[in-house]
């Protein structure tokens, strides 16, 4: 089994991460699922993705010891069926990611960092963030990224965008640490604290 850990992030939280070395042929016997809820498998094209659909739910299970049936709500936010819990999950690379909490929603987002990211910063960099943020820092740009995309899936809101309306204040990128986030649309002007971490060459960031 390859759980990397699993940790409490606070009195109501946890956090739990996974190594994807399995085959999904060797996960699907890890989970204990009803076949209906396995047919969702089926519509999963490449092995990767079954592998990364099987990891967060045998995470999930491992977790909480609940049967690891995910249901989405019209944004397609993540939820354990017939249960109060918060959900939020991440895959990239060869790690799954699942966060739990047991009353107030949540988001995690973990990133694989790549070369690239700088040619696409203009997609989720505002000008104001242009200001403060060096486009040849590889780390700092993945993990404003990684922070944003916590946030989004935090606040539930298929509608909202990550330049317009998720906004990063200024801080330096170290191996861990914590970023504010604040969420900027109409009426909603809602600051959200992001704690990260980084390992190898990958990020994880996720809401507190």
């Amino acid at each position: 089994m390859a759980i990397c850990y699993i940790k409490s992030i606070s009195d109501d939280s946890t956090l739990g991460l996974w190594r994807m070395s399995e085959s999904w042929q060797e996960l699907k016997e890890m989970v204990h699922l009803p076949d209906l809820a396995l047919l969702a498998l089926e519509d999963k094209k490449t092995d990767r993705r079954k592998q990364e659909w099987l990891a967060c739910r045998i995470l999930l299970q491992e977790m909480t010891h609940l049967q690891p049936i995910i249901i989405y709500d019209e944004h397609r936010k993540p939820n354990i069926k017939d249960r109060a819990k918060q959900l939020s999950m991440s895959h990239s690379g060869e790690y799954a990611s699942v966060y739990v909490h047991d009353i107030k929603p949540i988001g995690i987002d973990l990133q694989q960092m790549k070369p690239s990211i700088s040619k696409g910063a203009d997609y989720f960099l505002n000008d104001a963030e242009m200001q403060w943020t060096d486009l040849n820092d590889n780390v700092l740009l993945h993990l404003i990224w990684c922070a944003k995309e916590a946030v989004f899936k935090y606040a539930g809101d298929a509608d909202l965008d990550l330049k317009k309306h998720i906004i990063t204040n200024p801080f330096h990128s170290n191996q861990n640490g914590i970023i504010e986030v604040c969420i900027q649309k109409e009426n909603i002007n809602e600051s959200v604290q992001v704690h990260y971490d980084a390992f190898d060459d990958y990020l994880i960031a996720w809401t507190v």
